[in-house]
């Protein structure tokens, strides 16, 4: 009898010490997982933080982008399967290179180029129709998801005269995923637009503006992000977007807006005929830097180029 109580306390021992090991591991289990939520959050409270400052700071980086880009000299990037440079800069031209519909932009006058990210969506074609009342062209940087609702609407842009260009499938940052997924989102993206209407290799912008090194090595792209970022995506106010553009407008820069929010349209209404009255000329990105000279590489990092003065100089 004594033995069997005995046995009955150790297993009930057993039992009590397994328990408490099981629940002991929940909490453990549960702190590490808070804290790698705390970590997200405070890594996306950054990245938040981080594109919020992003306009006031780009003018102190602005100013060495072409030094680097010259340092880096006439050096070979690597291509995609099959393409020479010569066949690559003759595809991006395919989609919007008609002399015929449109004039080719004068180096002398002041340009810019407004870009509009996150469409095509219903607002896009109103947009289109402002642009087309003062003979002027933008670019527009798609996502995959809404190309997928409004395939038609590429077509739209493209016969406007407009100039396309990729914005990823789906929105992802991608400095913080991996090269497989990077080539995914960049690519599939690509020939998405290209079933679609817009013919050849395509400029990407890059989802927030953010990039790395192994982003740069992957994407056989030029990349474009901005000089002066209309914040219409965190004010969603036309007077606002309008503002914003108004005071920090320059010629060459490339303009940031979204043509997802009627706030956008609105501002859109007012910005063009401003910018007209200004003397600007507004153009697609390839068309800036086209006739300011400057060569888009595969892989580099593009927010402005030459003034008109600046041009004449060099």
């Amino acid at each position: 009898m004594g033995q069997e109580e005995s046995k009955t306390d150790r297993k009930k021992m057993l039992i009590g010490m397994s328990v408490l090991i099981a629940a002991l591991a929940l909490v453990i289990a549960g702190m590490s997982l808070h804290a790698r939520e705390s970590r997200f959050d405070e890594v996306r409270s950054s990245i938040a933080d981080t594109l919020d400052r992003l306009p006031d700071e780009y003018m102190e980086v602005v100013s060495a982008d072409h030094e680097a880009l010259e340092s880096e000299g006439e050096e070979e990037t690597d291509k995609t399967p099959g393409t020479s440079e010569s066949d690559s800069k003759d595809d991006r031209k395919k989609q919007s290179s008609d002399p015929e519909k449109k004039d080719s932009p004068d180096p002398t006058q002041k340009l810019v180029a407004l870009t509009f990210d996150d469409g095509p969506s219903m607002y896009t074609e109103q947009i289109l129709d402002i642009l087309a009342e003062y003979d002027s062209r933008a670019t527009f940087f798609m996502v995959g998801y809404n190309i997928e609702k409004h395939p038609e609407r590429v077509k739209m842009v493209l016969d406007a005269g407009c100039e396309v260009g990729n914005h990823t499938s789906n929105h992802k940052d991608l400095s913080d995923i991996s090269r497989r997924s990077i080539e995914t989102e960049v690519y599939d993206n690509e020939k998405l637009l290209n079933d679609a209407g817009a013919e050849g290799e395509l400029l990407l912008r890059p989802p927030y503006g953010l990039y790395n090194d192994t982003v740069k090595e992957v994407v056989k792209r030029p990349m474009i992000n901005w000089s002066v970022d209309s914040r219409d995506w965190k004010t969603k106010d036309a007077v606002s977007t309008v503002k914003e553009v108004k005071n920090n407008v320059r010629d060459g820069r490339v303009v940031l807006m979204h043509d997802i929010y009627p706030s956008t349209v609105e501002a859109v209404k007012e910005l063009v005929p401003w910018l007209i009255e200004e003397g600007y000329g507004l153009v697609t990105v390839s068309e800036l830097y086209d006739v300011r000279g400057e060569e888009l590489k595969d892989g580099h990092i593009y927010r402005y180029t030459y003034s008109a003065e600046e041009y004449a100089e060099k």
